[in-house]
């Protein structure tokens, strides 16, 4: 007795520890350690750990398996079924009682059943259709609705790479600042620590020594910023690409690698540009194409229908229950069968469901036209900013060179003692904001740069 509790037991709370078990290790995944990636590695991943991307190939494989459903709809349709019955209060029916006794009077009926006992029925019916126009027109529909999905994951695509691009660019630019700023402190506080041994030596000014730790202290406070930033900018790239926050990416590109010029002269090129290049658009031309089909099948809903049948089985009543199960007392029975549908009239149904069609149609027609319009805007638009982000990065290009060199012009006359220490740290500060406009310029190119692609539909090659 105790050997069968333990076991119904068991087997009670055995789901509940498998699926706490499964819980667990979901909660617990295996951590992930990318190092030195670069772009493409991280795009490729992204596609293939995507939950958006991989939604959409969900959704290719069931309208693929939709395909097969409709399919099916033309090929036979076979069924089998069996009765088995107990009539333990017979129905009667009425009938003159002369039948019965010719001496009984006339007008008066007796009550005589007219079924047995038992009964049993067993049969196999199969139906082929013949001609369904409206099956055939589906069954394009099918296949046009796949071209749909995978159009779709095609958009999918897409916004992943530009999400992970323009994540990846900015954790480049944030890992670039924080080298430049170390190197900026690293300078100023050499330079702090020679002003407090001059000041010990009674060469300068106290003044000047807390200026240049006030300086110092910005620089350390700016550094915990930029490196939040890099933090935050890494998760924003772990997010795109689809890895837990808890794993773990270092880049193996750098900005020196990128030559913006070249990135210029790439968007300058005059290019054949089709609208089907833009995913959006190849999703409403295909969407366009269903509605087309749509009206079609509306129409063609007013043809016949055209259909064989088949059955064949066998009835058997008894009068003991014994006797269902013996095969001997089966009486077969079977037919076959055409059966002609002709629709005559539907209370003007189809009619309302084809103008219903037409008008959707019109919808994707204007949505085409719209997108086309913007699309012109898009690219123009994109055009113009990178040009503009162009010519902004080398102005903050050259700025930052001049700063750097006045900076270096600076330190050298104060230590040579024809400079003041306020020139030094109002140049170290300018150089600072140089570099801060440099790299937020070059942002703005490779993000112009990322939006030009994909206004031209060039993201997905």
């Amino acid at each position: 007795m105790r050997t069968a509790f333990t076991f119904v037991f068991i087997m009670c709370i055995l789901p509940f520890v498998v699926a706490q078990g499964a819980l667990s290790a979901g909660n617990n995944p295996e951590k992930v350690v990318l190092q030195n990636y670069t772009l493409e590695q991280c795009i490729d991943y992204a596609l293939n750990h995507s939950l958006s991307v991989a939604n959409s190939k969900a959704d290719l494989e069931i309208a693929k398996v939709q395909v097969g459903v409709t399919r099916a709809d033309g090929l036979p349709q076979i069924n089998a079924g069996s009765t088995l019955s107990h009539n333990y209060k017979l129905t009667v029916a009425f009938l003159p009682a002369q039948f019965v006794n010719p001496n009984a009077p006339a007008g008066e009926f007796v009550p005589l059943p007219f079924q047995p006992p038992f009964q049993g029925n067993a049969a196999v019916s199969a139906n082929q259709m013949i001609f369904d126009a409206t099956w055939f027109l589906g069954l394009r529909a099918a296949a046009v609705y796949t071209q749909l999905a995978e159009k779709n994951v095609t958009r999918s695509k897409a916004e992943v790479i530009e999400g992970v691009t323009k994540a990846y660019y900015g954790l480049l630019i944030s890992q670039e600042r924080m080298e430049l700023l170390d190197a900026n402190l690293q300078r100023v506080e050499t330079l702090f620590n020679e002003t407090k041994a001059m000041y010990a030596n009674g060469f300068v000014e106290k003044i000047d020594v807390d200026r240049l730790e006030v300086s110092l202290n910005n620089l350390r406070t700016e550094k915990q910023r930029v490196m939040r930033l890099i933090e935050m900018s890494k998760s924003f790239l772990k997010f795109q690409m689809g890895l837990q926050q808890t794993d773990e990416i270092t880049l193996a590109e750098s900005l020196q690698k990128i030559n913006p010029d070249a990135l210029l002269l790439q968007a300058q090129m005059q290019e054949s540009f089709d609208y089907k290049s833009r995913p959006e658009y190849s999703l409403l031309e295909t969407q366009r194409e269903l509605n087309i089909l749509a009206i079609k099948r509306d129409r063609l809903g007013y043809l016949p229908r055209l259909s064989a049948t088949f059955q064949y089985g066998g009835l058997v009543g008894p009068s003991n229950a014994g006797d269902l199960f013996k095969f001997g007392n089966w009486n077969g029975f079977g037919n076959v069968g055409l059966t002609l549908s002709i629709p005559i009239f539907d209370g003007m149904r189809r009619h309302y469901l084809i103008q219903k069609s037409r008008l959707e149609l019109i919808k994707t027609e204007n949505t085409m036209l719209n997108l086309r319009r913007s699309i012109d805007l898009e690219q123009q638009q994109a055009q113009t900013n990178l040009v503009n982000a162009m010519n902004n990065l080398q102005t903050q290009r050259r700025n930052m060179n001049l700063a750097a060199e006045v900076a270096r012009i600076s330190r050298i006359k104060y230590k040579e003692g024809v400079g003041s220490n306020l020139e030094v740290i109002n140049a170290e500060n300018d150089y600072k904001q140089a570099e801060t406009s440099y790299y937020n310029a070059l942002y703005e190119v490779l993000i112009a740069k990322v939006d030009l692609d994909k206004a031209k539909g060039k993201l997905i090659k």
